[in-house]
């Protein structure tokens, strides 16, 4: 009598996503005998509630990563990019990293969880954000940011042109989400305090600003906090463009919506996010309008019954009928409902529905500052900015690692931050260009 081999699940993306699922599947509650293999082009994902503190010198970036063979440490992982998807045959087919050969490997349970991509937007709404702007996806992005302002720094030093140093140290963030405040507040506090190791450059030379389409930044709070944090950002002289987009991004200015010209050196792309492109190759699943999987309240694929997907990637609607917001606190959530429906579904049980809502929103906007909307609890100031550390220090995986994240952050109140580039990403430094004069 042949022997029972364990189930396999396959889970496609490495992040919180698919790293809690892969984590979760071996609950002793789930009792299940079970192989997990994760496909993903890194062999980490990045804590992305610190990847900003991280980028300007707050925290050491390798400490915001965790390494995926140790947080899911009894899977197995295939570091590769996944190229198409075989439902019919139950097959993935992909690349190992650094081979062009083409592998597929057999799934009995399939976990889709590619999460997302930065939202650009096509050229005929908004022109040069690729060949231009930064995005704030990865740790690579956020260090390329951190050299971009000291190089800038470092020219505007050397230049004797009022005008042209005030374009160079013009940072321009398009988009006023918890990503885009977040980047400007701790932007600002780091390109400000490394202007005292510049003899021709004053803090006041810095220019920041905010563009976003609403009629306010941080739509998602409440009122009340959007207006604390309004206040305090324009008290900074970060200027808040609301009610505008960008059209056209260029070298040295961007245009707006209403035909502004804004002299800038740098722009920082952060309006949003959209489901991974590689979905759009596999031809056997059903997207939503978005682009992302068109799931059932279960998390199963529509006309899938071994195809689950969560997180970004995942149109699964919650409770009130509306899909489930793109948040890392929702995925972290999410995975552990659809690891116990793969088992359910194993043992042929019946599926519960997801049932994950916003917890809370908190927003840390630089110098010991925050807001925090939790449960209904408002809370600003230095409360809510010591909150959201603790909170994220909490959910930090590993004990190793809240341990380094916490001594990087006491450190810093005792002594000053390194204003040095650590070229970590040469290729992503943008072009420098002069305005033209005419």
């Amino acid at each position: 009598m042949a022997e029972k081999r364990p189930l396999r699940v396959v889970v496609l993306g490495g992040g919180f996503a698919g790293g809690y699922v892969a984590k979760h599947l071996f609950d002793k509650n789930l009792g299940l005998d079970v192989e997990v293999i994760i496909i993903d082009r890194n062999n980490y994902f990045v804590f992305y509630p610190l990847l900003v503190e991280a980028g300007t010198g707050s925290l050491e970036p390798r400490h915001c990563t965790v390494p995926i063979r140790e947080f899911a440490s009894r899977s197995e992982l295939l570091m590769g990019e996944v190229t198409d998807l075989d439902a019919s045959s139950n097959k993935v087919h992909f690349k190992l990293c650094g081979d062009d050969t083409v592998r597929e490997i057999e799934y009995d349970q399939l976990v889709i969880a590619l999460g997302s991509v930065t939202r650009i937007l096509p050229e005929k709404i908004c022109s040069g954000v690729t060949e231009h702007a930064f995005e704030v996806k990865h740790m690579s992005d956020a260090v390329a940011i951190r050299d971009r302002a000291v190089e800038l720094l470092e020219l505007a030093n050397a230049t004797d042109d009022p005008e042209e140093k005030r374009r160079l140290l013009h940072f321009v963030v398009v988009g006023g989400n918890v990503t885009g405040i977040e980047v400007v507040g701790e932007l600002e506090v780091f390109v400000r305090g490394a202007t005292s190791m510049y003899a021709n450059i004053k803090p006041e030379d810095c220019q920041f600003t905010v563009i976003e389409l609403s009629p306010e930044i941080l739509p998602i709070l409440p009122k009340q906090l959007i207006r604390w944090s309004t206040q305090k950002l324009e008290e900074r002289g970060i200027g808040l463009w609301t009610g505008k987009s960008v059209k056209e991004v260029h070298a040295d200015h961007v245009i707006t919506s209403d035909d502004t010209k804004v002299p800038c050196s740098t722009v920082i792309w952060t309006a949003g996010i959209a489901p991974n492109p590689i979905l759009q190759e596999f031809k056997d699943l059903a997207l939503n309008s978005h682009g992302g999987v068109d799931c059932e309240p279960t998390y199963r694929v529509k006309g899938h019954e071994n195809i689950w997907a969560l997180g970004d990637c995942a149109g699964v609607p919650g409770p009130d009928g509306k899909p489930m917001p793109p948040l890392a606190q929702i995925a972290i959530r999410q995975a552990k409902q659809v690891a116990a429906n793969i088992a359910a579904a194993h043992r042929g049980e019946e599926l519960e529905p997801g049932d994950v809502s916003v917890l809370g929103i908190l927003v840390p906007l630089g110098r010991h500052q925050g807001v925090m909307n939790f449960k209904g609890i408002r809370v600003e100031g230095f409360f809510a900015w010591a909150m959201w550390r603790a909170i994220y220090l909490s959910k930090m995986p590993g004990f190793g690692r809240k341990l380094r994240v916490l001594l990087d952050w006491t450190i810093n109140c005792f002594s000053r931050r390194d204003y040095v580039q650590l070229g970590m990403n040469p290729n992503a430094t943008r072009e420098f260009k002069g305005p033209d004069r005419g």
